[in-house]
């Protein structure tokens, strides 16, 4: 098959990149002909001062070819800026060319449907959504104009219970089909370190638009770590976050982690793949709450980010958006309501730690193998792994 794959590549952080790039190695590993492409619009050119300028001169070119080098589908890439007027790597009539004999378009993220002369011309359009909730709620309220996700056959959902009779969360009228990020295994070995870092997680405190439905408010993120930040005191463990503050509250934000015995990590010093994949593999396992949305509306959403802790062998305790009909938990992957339960886990982490880091791989293996994820996916469009 002839599969393009899409996402925010260009300027987008290395945790969101890994998912979307899964695609790319995945499909590759499995034997098909795989392209990368991305749209871009004038607005997402902008230097480190936010100021925007020319694509020709955008850092985002070099980053894109970066990425697509680092997971081995340079040349064939093609950055496409405002439909086609301009491109980096791949000329725009080869890219054509290759859409013209597209099996599958796969968007993890993006707006490729704005490079119509690409989008179009796929015999099929599958789209993987990410964040759950949201963008079923954004779907409800404004139709189809809504990320033009009634331009694809398939839609797939991180949100492992959207459409199920416990899950608040409407379904816009369609069918999401759940499933797991894939994760390319070979780029993602098991790590053993022995002068790990402890619990540790990569994580946001603030941002995200708020999510309403129906009269019920999902509330921050920062919400759910205020509940558990007493966590190292508690356990006497340690704990590391790689978290950005709100600039007009971190002073007073990091005081609050560092009294509680946290150590603060500025994530933009996760430059790259080896940065992300060195941190991850330097835990000794990971602890994390959820985004309140996730929480709140039962969405069983299970972190991009969460799942490579898994592959590098590395237990997971992280907060239940009830998960637990999809995915094997208390061994490997442990999940918590309450501040007691959230110590138990970490506990028992603590206890029996090579039989739940060996127990966190099995699960990767098993449930977030690229080859077994994208198989399916390809199954259920229609297509073959052959």
């Amino acid at each position: 098959m002839t599969i393009i794959c899409t996402g925010k590549i260009a300027n987008t952080t290395v945790g969101h990149i890994d998912h979307a790039m899964s695609y790319v190695s995945g499909f590759q590993h499995l034997g098909h002909e795989v392209y990368l492409m991305e749209h871009v619009g004038a607005n997402r050119c902008t230097d480190a001062r936010g100021q925007k300028v020319p694509f020709e001169l955008w850092e985002g070119q070099r980053h894109f070819e970066a990425v697509a080098k680092a997971y081995g589908v340079w040349p064939r890439a093609c950055l496409i800026y405002k439909g086609g007027k301009a491109t980096f790597g791949m000329p725009f009539s080869e890219a054509v060319k290759v859409a013209k004999r597209c099996d599958l378009l796969m968007t993890r993220s993006g707006q490729i449907h704005k490079a119509p002369e690409i989008f179009n011309h796929a015999r099929r359009r599958a789209y993987f959504d990410g964040n759950p909730g949201n963008t079923q709620v954004m779907l409800e309220k404004e139709g189809g104009a809504y990320e033009a996700l009634d331009q694809y056959h398939d839609l797939f959902t991180l949100g492992l219970n959207i459409g199920a009779a416990s899950c608040g969360i409407p379904t816009g009228n369609r069918r999401w089909r759940p499933l797991v990020r894939p994760v390319f295994l070979p780029m993602w070995p098991v790590r053993s370190d022995p002068a790990s870092r402890g619990f540790t997680t990569i994580s946001t405190w603030k941002g995200r638009a708020l999510l309403e439905w129906k009269g019920h408010f999902s509330g921050e993120k920062s919400d759910n770590w205020l509940k558990f930040i007493a966590l190292p005191k508690k356990t006497g463990a340690q704990f590391e976050v790689a978290m950005k503050l709100e600039a007009h509250g971190d002073q007073a934000d990091a005081a609050l982690f560092t009294k509680n015995g946290w150590r603060l990590t500025d994530p933009e010093k996760l430059e790259n793949l080896d940065d992300y994949r060195n941190f991850i593999g330097q835990s000794g396992a990971e602890f994390s709450v959820a985004h309140n949305r996730y929480v709140a509306f039962s969405t069983g959403w299970f972190s991009d980010r969460s799942a490579l802790y898994l592959a590098s062998g590395k237990p997971v305790l992280v907060q239940s958006t009830s998960i637990e009909n999809h995915l094997p938990t208390g061994k490997g992957l442990l999940t918590f309501n309450t501040m007691d339960e959230a110590a138990a886990g970490v506990e028992e982490i603590k206890r029996n730690y090579p039989a739940h880091c060996k127990a966190a791989r099995e699960i990767a293996e098993t449930y977030f193998d690229s080859d077994k994820v994208l198989t399916k996916l390809l199954e259920q469009v229609g297509g073959s792994a052959g």
